[in-house]
Parts: C-alpha cells; structure tokens; sequence
C-alpha cells in the first residue's frame, strides 16, 4: 500500500506539472495591457518589468527546489510575513522618461489593489515621491522638480486621459515580448549632436544560468558610411570597451572619480586592469585620503581638435584637475594621477604605455565586457610611506574601501556580462549580450534578487545623465 501511495503521489506531480505551466503561461503570463496608454508621448525611453514572469519562476523555485531557494532569499524565521502595501504584484511595473525643456524626467507606473495602502507605504518609505492615482494604476515621480504644481498638473492630466500616448507614436504590444522578463524601448534625441541612432528596443530574458540581452536599433540615413571598431577588445582586462558610436561622452574607474562631457570622436577604446590606493595624511587636502592610481588607459581618436582643444583649456581651469604640461600629468582633486597625451589626433589617459591592437570585423559598432571579480579583486591597498596617514586616518580609510568594493558587490553573483551592437544592413543594428552568472547550478531569477532591482537603479540614473549621447 505505501508503494501504490508513492506511485499516486508521482502520478498526481506529473499530472500537475502541466496543468500549472498552463495556468502560469495563461493566467499569470498575460498581464494587462492597458496600462502602456498611460506612458505620455513625449518619454524617449521607456522600461517594463514583467513582474508576473518572476512570481513564477521564483514560485516554482519555491516548490521544486527549495533548499536552493532559502540559501538564496534569506528571510529569518522570526519576521513577520510580508504585510500587503497596497501593489498589484501582477501588474507590470513601467519606468519612462520624459525629456523636458529643463531636464529629464523620469517617472514609473505599477498597478495598484489599495489607494490608501499604498499611499501610505510610499509615504513612510519614499517620502519625496510624489504620486497620482487613476483608475487601477498609479504615477509615481521619480525625478524631483522645482514647481511641483506643474508637475502635479501633469501627472493629473496623463491618468485622466488628456495628454497624447506613446501608444499614438510606438505600438509597444507589437515591440515589447511579454515573455521576456524585462523590455526597454529608447529613442535618442534627435536634436543630439554626433547622434547616429534613431530609434530601438532590448530584452532581457532570464534563463537558467544567464541573462539573455538582445534587441535592434535603427541608425541615422547614411550610417554605413561610418567606420566601424577600429581596435579589438583587450581580453585580459576585466573591464573593456570599445566604441565607434558616440553613445558615452565619460570615462569612469570604478570610484566617485570620473571625468565628464567629452567631445565628439570617432574611436572610443577604454580598458581598467584595477586600482592601486595610497593612503595618505589627510593634510595633503585630497578629499578622501587615497591617491588613486587605475591601471587604465582610455584612447579617442578626436574628431574635431578646436572643441576638444576648448574641453581640455576647461579642464586645465577647473579645480577639479591639476595639470601638468611639462611631465603630462592630469591629476584630480580625489587624487587620481594619469599620465595623458593630447594632439590633433587623439586624447590619450594611461598608466602604462598604450596596448592596442586592431579589430578585424568590420560589422561591430560597439563592444563592452566586465569580468567581475577580478574588478573586485585588482583593488589594492597600501600606505603612502612619504605622507603615511595616522593610526585614526588609516580606521576611517579602511571604512571608505569597503564603501567602494560594497558598491560592486550587488554584482557579485556575476561571472562576466558582455554586449555588442553589429551592423545588419543599412537599416539595422542587432543587439546581442548576456550577463553569465557565477552559479551555473541555479537560476538567474533568483541570483539577480539583488543585481536586478540595483541594475535597473543603475540604468535609470545612468541614462538620465546629460554626459550619456541619448
């Protein structure tokens, strides 16, 4: 008897299996999508989570595999369980952008079960968002804004139907793959100087052990005429970029530091092997108490010298650097120091002497890769012995180096991401990249808990910055 109870059991599991893919892909799977006609006409990007893709895979990773599961999301036995705050956790969650005479805004909107719930839990937690309630979704404003009653006025107008759609201008239900965990539509302003993409779309599917990154833009008429990479990625480097396009106008080390609003170029080439930090008396007046030393180099093949000669005037008068034009030394005001080389042809930041080979394929526009820990392992600390800090500095020291290796460790559950961006024909540019995760055994739903809310965190604020050429 107890061996036919173990054969029911297994019959009934198989026969459960398919009923419950059925009700996920028809019931869970199919949001609704009403709520793209709430996205205002003017936003030139826009993200939709499907937040019903990840109920239910991390509800199956609940079921079947549930030792791997409480390893990852970890909730003490103690808590209280997750009280309701008013979200339709069904409901896809959408970010946009809006650009407006003064800045960007960026905005998002979620479905909602409780009006009074919610506002509530955003005023505890979010006090300085500010939200507009329709009929089922909610408008929340991400981006502060001196007149608030405009913005308000705005709001209202969008959920009560009186401002055009994105829907009038891009059909999203014929772009955006609902199987795909996350979509994001962009269209780069037009009115951008050095802009060479129209238009485009990328997905981001969550499979077992990667995050599958793919979609297409459109480029400017003509855009073939453009060269492609002219240097191969460095593949020892645990961070290197290439670039054709003006899509990055800064260069960044992994630190606060970071030089800005770069001109125009034809050739982008950046690679970091890691970080070298001295720590040193603070009466040297560094604004943290590190000298900084990225192994680095970062090349641009300049495009127009009088601008770039402007740029770099502007540089040599602000005080966030310190120039030397004898001994080529740029060095900032957090302590970085680069040796730099400048002509009519190319800007140079570097460390070392310059590693370049050339790139052979001639459809790759752009190409991006990140090994992570090695990132986080080539960070290197030791005490400047000339101005060595006090026993008190080197505490407070100690507390800014976890700050920065903390900052990186939302993306320690990834092995590398790579990306690139090819050219199909005359009116097509593919996308194509993944983010590999460290555990091969696991699912990268549930290893991205953490990457995926920071990452789209990340997306927002990044491409929200004027120095990006969206």
């Amino acid at each position: 008897m107890r061996k036919l109870k173990k054969y029911l059991a297994v019959a009934v599991l198989l026969l459960a299996l398919p009923i419950s893919a059925f009700i996920a892909t028809k019931f869970v799977l199919e949001s609704d999508k009403s709520i793209y006609k709430f996205i205002p006409e003017e936003s030139d990007i826009v993200i939709e989570i499907n937040t019903r893709n990840f109920i239910s895979e991390v509800a199956y990773q609940r079921i079947y595999q549930e030792g791997y599961f409480h390893e990852k999301i970890v909730r003490e036995e103690y808590e209280e369980p997750i009280a309701d705050f008013g979200l339709d956790i069904f409901s896809s969650i959408i970010i946009f952008r809006e650009r407006w005479s003064e800045k960007s805004m960026w905005m998002a909107l979620v479905g909602y079960t409780d009006q009074g719930l919610f506002q509530a839990y955003i005023a505890e937690n979010f006090p300085s968002i500010k939200t507009c309630f329709g009929k089922d979704y909610v408008m929340l404003q991400l981006t502060p804004y001196e007149n608030q009653e405009q913005v308000d006025e705005h709001m209202k107008k969008i959920m009560n139907g009186e401002e055009k759609s994105f829907n009038d201008r891009v059909h999203l239900s014929e772009i955006f793959d609902r199987r795909k965990e996350i979509n994001c539509y962009i269209a780069p302003s037009d009115k951008q100087e050095g802009n060479q993409l129209l238009s485009g779309n990328l997905s981001l599917d969550f499979l077992a052990d990667q995050i599958k990154i793919a979609g297409e833009f459109t480029p400017v008429s003509g855009f073939s005429e453009n060269a492609p990479v002219a240097y191969a990625l460095d593949e020892e480097a645990p961070f290197s970029m290439r670039s054709s396009l003006n899509l990055l106008n800064s260069v960044h080390w992994f630190s606060e530091d970071n030089i800005t609003g770069l001109p125009l170029y034809s050739q982008m080439a950046v690679d970091y092997h890691g970080m070298n930090l001295f720590m040193v008396n603070k009466e040297l007046g560094y604004m943290h108490q590190f000298k900084q030393h990225p192994d680095l180099q970062a090349h641009f093949d300049i495009l127009d010298y009088p601008t770039w000669k402007t740029f770099f005037e502007e540089m040599q008068a602000s005080p966030d650097f310190k120039i030397d034009t004898v001994a080529h030394i740029l060095s900032t005001k957090m302590g970085t120091f680069f040796n730099y080389r400048f002509d009519e042809k190319e800007f140079d930041l570097l460390r070392n002497e310059e590693n370049l080979s050339p790139n052979e394929d001639d459809k790759l526009y752009f190409a991006i890769q990140m090994k992570i820990m090695p990132i986080q392992d080539n960070i290197k600390l030791a005490i400047d012995e000339r101005n060595p800090p006090t026993e008190m500095e080197q505490l407070l020291g100690m507390e800014l180096v976890q700050i920065i290796l903390e900052e990186l460790n939302f993306l320690s559950n990834v092995e590398d991401i790579r990306f690139e961006l090819r050219l199909e024909d005359e009116t097509k540019m593919i996308a194509d990249g993944k983010v590999q995760m460290l555990n091969k055994g696991g699912h990268s739903i549930i290893e991205s808990v953490s990457f995926g809310s920071s990452a789209i965190l990340f997306i927002a604020e990044y491409l929200s910055s004027a120095e990006t050429g969206l």
